[in-house]
């Protein structure tokens, strides 16, 4: 088998790899007020979305959101740069 299938195969696993971690940070944002908001809570989710519980669930997502983007971007350009005769 050529190496450079041998990078190309690691690093989709790689990106599978790191697509499974960040699918446990990415969540929407009615599972962030589900996890984030307490018992005693508004009974709006306007009003409830501003909490600080909330607020950083949801900023967890977003930032778990770009972070998967620049992984899958990253991993794309090697495995392109990787195929044989391209």
């Amino acid at each position: 088998m050529n190496p450079q299938w041998l990078d190309i195969i690691g690093l989709v696993i790689a990106l599978l790899g790191a697509l499974s971690v960040a699918y446990g940070l990415i969540i929407p944002k009615k599972q962030a007020l589900k996890v984030g908001v307490s018992r005693m809570s508004e009974d709006s989710n306007d009003k409830n979305i501003k909490l600080p519980h909330v607020r950083d669930e949801i900023r967890e997502s977003n930032f778990a959101r770009i972070g998967v983007i620049l992984l899958i971007v990253g991993f794309l350009l090697q495995i392109i740069g990787s195929w044989p005769g391209f």
